[in-house]
């Protein structure tokens, strides 16, 4: 059994990894020690060059790379095939072992880069399946949203007419909740905010005037006058705008109010859009990334080092997620706050409290959890889409489809051009019809003609 478990793992290291057991110097050895398969010989190595990896100063040198030996495409499997059928027919020794089995290798590699691969991966549809929920529970949120904001604008659009106009004195500075019920109370609330900014200022203004008067250097007492200049501004701009907004009668206001939550409405609607679509490209996403990923051997071996780039990338960003679980999982070995109470009869007695940083914790966690998902999810969404894209692209001939697309565009060019031209000879009629009738009445109203249902 451990023979044969040694030759599986040796096999799949050689088909994963591009592990090919001899080199040139190998065969050349060989070449040397059996001169009765010197010209077989020649053959196997030359298939060994048959890859487009290969350049053909490498070829001179004898330099080949054991990764470069896999062929990358279709025609390179048929002339790698074609030699070492060349190879089999020189063969003069048949007792060669060493030729037998490296034959065998080869062969092996070409067989294996003629057939199809699953080269999915479990983890990245995981990060997918991952990202599916979060999209859901994202969409979620933002239609709520958008539902939220039509609801006011509805009951914006029924308010009543009233009285909004509102004395300073009579607006006190408690925002109330901004239901938009009514136009009074919703322009109640847009002048509490302002006054709330006036008479925060004012207080700005107050603490720097204390501060200048203990101001030491000239460079302070300029610092602190230049803000106290730039705040006195803000206090006429806040004034200017509480007036500007109470002076607005009922219609005014209605509409200044009704058109800041239509332009919220707008871009409400274009996030819940966008949303959606990235909902429905994740969905998608698995089932072509699977599809895409049924590739034949010599594809694989093609973008190997590619391959190697985004499999680095993999490693980086599952990493990072599973620091960041990992953190948000130490958080619970965080010491609880524990009090020991001690009664006058000896007794002791612990018990947990709350402690103010217990929140602290479970925010920073919760922080830690998404953080970890999201990084999890958009490395998984990146390769998977990259892996797809490059792969639909790569491996089917879209020439065909291009073409037929073309054809159909064609077609449909022609039928329209033909039903348009139809469409303008009735139009032409039509309005020759019209003339004639036109003039057989004018005629007739002129007394020049006779009417034709006499």
């Amino acid at each position: 059994m451990g023979f044969f478990k040694d030759k599986f793992k040796k096999r799949r290291e050689t088909h994963e990894n591009g592990y090919v057991s001899f080199t040139q110097d190998d065969l050349k050895e060989k070449m040397k020690a059996n001169p009765a398969n010197e010209k077989a010989y020649e053959f196997l190595d030359a298939a060994m060059c048959t890859s487009s990896n290969i350049t053909i100063e490498d070829a001179n040198k004898q330099t080949v790379d054991i990764d470069d030996v896999y062929p990358c495409s279709e025609a390179e499997c048929d002339e790698m095939d074609r030699l070492l059928d060349r190879a089999q027919a020189e063969v003069k020794d048949k007792n060669d072992q060493y030729f037998k089995e490296r034959y065998d290798e080869l062969r092996d590699i070409v067989t294996w880069s003629r057939k199809k691969h699953w080269t999915f991966k479990w983890s990245l549809i995981a990060g997918c399946i991952l990202s599916i929920f979060i999209m859901f529970y994202i969409s979620g949120e933002v239609s709520q949203d958008r539902e939220r904001i039509e609801a006011k604008v509805n009951m914006v659009k029924n308010w009543q007419k009233q009285d909004t106009t509102i004395a300073y004195a009579d607006c006190n500075t408690e925002v109330g909740h901004p239901d938009l019920v009514t136009a009074n109370f919703t322009k109640a609330n847009d002048l509490r905010i302002i006054k709330n900014n006036y008479n925060a200022k004012v207080k700005t203004i107050e603490e720097l005037k204390q501060k200048l008067d203990t101001a030491q250097t000239k460079e302070t007492k300029k610092r602190l006058q230049n803000a106290i200049k730039r705040n006195e501004e803000g206090l006429e701009e806040y004034l200017e705008e509480y007036e500007a907004l109470n002076k607005m009668k009922f219609k005014e206001y209605k509409k200044k109010t009704l058109k800041s939550l239509k332009s919220k409405l707008r871009d409400a609607r274009r996030l819940d859009r966008f949303v959606w679509l990235i909902f429905i490209y994740v969905i998608l996403l698995t089932p072509f990334y699977i599809y895409s990923s049924h590739q034949y051997g010599y594809y694989i071996t093609r973008y190997r080092a590619e391959s190697a780039r985004l499999d680095k990338l993999q490693k980086i960003g599952f990493g990072l997620a599973s620091f960041l679980l990992g953190a948000s999982l130490a958080l619970e070995f965080f010491p609880e706050t524990r009090v020991t109470t001690v009664y006058s009869s000896g007794r002791r007695e612990s018990h947990t409290e709350s402690n103010p940083l217990d929140i602290v914790i479970i925010i920073i966690k919760l922080c830690l959890l998404a953080a970890a998902a999201c990084v999890f999810s958009f490395v998984s969404i990146y390769i998977m889409s990259h892996v797809t894209i490059t792969s639909l692209k790569r491996n089917h001939d879209w020439s065909k489809v291009a073409a037929a697309t073309a054809a159909l565009t064609s077609k449909a060019t022609v039928v329209a051009g033909k039903a348009g031209e139809v469409a303008k000879k009735a139009a032409t009629k039509a309005v020759e019809a019209a003339n004639e009738k036109i003039q057989q009445q004018k005629a007739l109203k002129d007394g020049n003609a006779e009417d034709p249902k006499m």
